[in-house]
């Protein structure tokens, strides 16, 4: 039918400019966001925002959407969404690593979604799905939000990741 399931375990969307539940009110732009993992999801737009950069959508999918007895219904959904939204421009997706079946079926999608695709699993330490579908990966939440900004405005991340190296 087209509709998102959202959960369970999904505190965490920004739908049409309007942050809900558990989210931050963060700027309007080109970015669309699809995760399994809330607090990375919060992470990556708060990052973003700091860098000048706005989110389009950002749609949480709560964290076992990804496993492959549910295989990733609302995250395939969620690409589809952004990817045939034409203010929508760079698109993201984090999460827990996927159950493998579920990890290729996301990666063999994100050549039809005809933008860039950035990538970032929590613990994950294999990219070659994602790598050969033509995605950008990070390694870190801060790597990917960097990554994204640069796509949209380069130079972006330079004064944030200063702000980090002088920090740690």
């Amino acid at each position: 039918k087209g509709l998102m399931v959202m959960g369970p375990d999904c505190g965490t969307a920004f739908i049409d400019g309007v942050p809900l539940a558990f989210a931050n009110a963060v700027k309007p732009g080109p970015v669309g966001l699809v995760a399994a993992s809330g607090t990375g999801l919060q992470e990556v737009m708060c990052l973003l925002d700091r860098m000048g950069v706005g989110i389009r959508q950002a749609y949480g999918t709560g964290g076992r959407d990804l496993k492959d007895e549910v295989g990733g219904i609302t995250a395939l959904t969620g690409l589809a969404r952004l990817a045939a939204d034409p203010l929508t421009k760079i698109i993201a997706i984090i999460g827990k690593p996927p159950g493998m079946n579920t990890r290729n079926r996301l990666a063999e999608g994100f050549q039809s979604l005809g933008k860039p695709v950035f990538v970032h699993y929590l613990g994950a330490d294999n990219y070659k799905p994602e790598l050969a579908a033509g995605a950008t990966v990070a390694h870190d939440l801060t790597e990917l939000a960097a990554l994204v900004a640069d796509s949209v405005l380069p130079g972006a991340s330079a004064a944030l990741l200063g702000d980090f190296a002088a920090t740690s």
